[in-house]
């Protein structure tokens, strides 16, 4: 086995245990090149989320060798290996994407909707676009799709993260959702048990879970386009990180208790489901909504 790609299953395996999971249903090729996918995209946010003082100039130097597409500058320089399948709108992915790591380098507070939704777009949208490419999705339609489940798991996984966030000094909930409260206190709303701060913040949560369900529902209407094995494949991750929102929502959207963990047999349970749902369901050929990327302007120059 190549060695990119051992290397790419190992840190898949190790730090991205759904997707790892739902990727077991795919082809070897499939596997294997989203595994790289998930590794490249995985040495971006560690880059980001390092906390060193040079992340951001370090950011903005590989974006710039990416747009100049001088890829092995990334890997002498930063160890990072540039997946050869992507292609044209994967490119302008990965610029987007850094574009959306680099405003994490700031304290983020966001105020309106618009600014989550655009975020999302850039940190997990994008993913679902290069995702296209790793099982040979050319169709345009179905990418339209792939950005709203992208989107949708990132709004999952902000739910999850509110704390865990606040201690970094970023806020993705909208403020005007929120009644503006800060990060701190958010952070101190937990510890003080302030039962009011935390009612506001799990309102913010519900309006964010409800958000997610109209990505997510966009999203799987994007399955028609792909073969048996790999709709399936997505699928079940579709399923698994859906979970965490629906824990969430089971636990009255308590957020200052820890995060939320999917336990292998509710994994195994989603997974037979979706299986079942994707051999049995007829998926028909949908039109995308166009009104989920109103908040996407500029960004998506192949939505119509």
């Amino acid at each position: 086995m190549d060695y990119h790609i051992k290397n790419a299953k190992s840190v898949l395996k190790k730090n991205g245990k759904s997707f790892y999971w739902a990727g077991k249903l795919l082809t070897e090729e499939y596997i294997n090149r989203a595994s790289l996918l998930y590794c490249f995209c995985r040495a971006l946010d560690d880059i980001a989320d390092s906390g060193k003082e040079n992340a951001l100039n370090q950011l903005n130097s590989i974006r710039l060798n990416v747009r100049k597409k001088l890829f092995s500058k990334l890997e002498n320089l930063y160890k990072i290996k540039y997946p050869t399948f992507f292609k044209e709108p994967s490119h302008k992915a990965v610029i987007d994407l850094i574009d959306g790591l680099i405003l994490d380098q700031n304290n983020v507070l966001f105020k309106e909707q618009r600014e989550l939704i655009r975020y999302s777009y850039h940190v997990a949208g994008t993913v679902g676009l290069m995702m296209c490419d790793a099982v040979k999705c050319t169709n345009d339609e179905a990418k339209l799709f792939a950005i709203d489940l992208g989107i949708a798991m990132q709004l999952t996984n902000i739910a999850r993260d509110v704390l865990e966030d606040a201690n970094m000094g970023r806020r993705y909930l909208p403020g005007s959702w929120i009644d503006n409260i800060s990060p701190n206190d958010i952070v101190i709303a937990a510890k003080t048990n302030d039962l009011k701060k935390i009612k506001i913040i799990s309102n913010g949560i519900k309006k964010l879970l409800l958000l997610a369900e109209s990505y997510y529902s966009s999203g799987a209407k994007g399955f028609f386009y792909l073969p048996l094995k790999s709709r399936i494949a997505i699928s079940v991750a579709s399923g698994v990180y859906r979970q965490i929102g629906v824990q969430l929502q089971n636990q009255k959207h308590n957020w200052h208790n820890g995060r939320q963990v999917t336990s292998i047999l509710t994994k195994t349970k989603i997974t037979l489901l979706s299986i079942l749902k994707e051999l049995f369901l007829h998926r028909l050929k949908k039109e995308h909504k166009s009104e989920l990327h109103i908040d996407l302007k500029g960004l998506v120059n192949f939505d119509k």
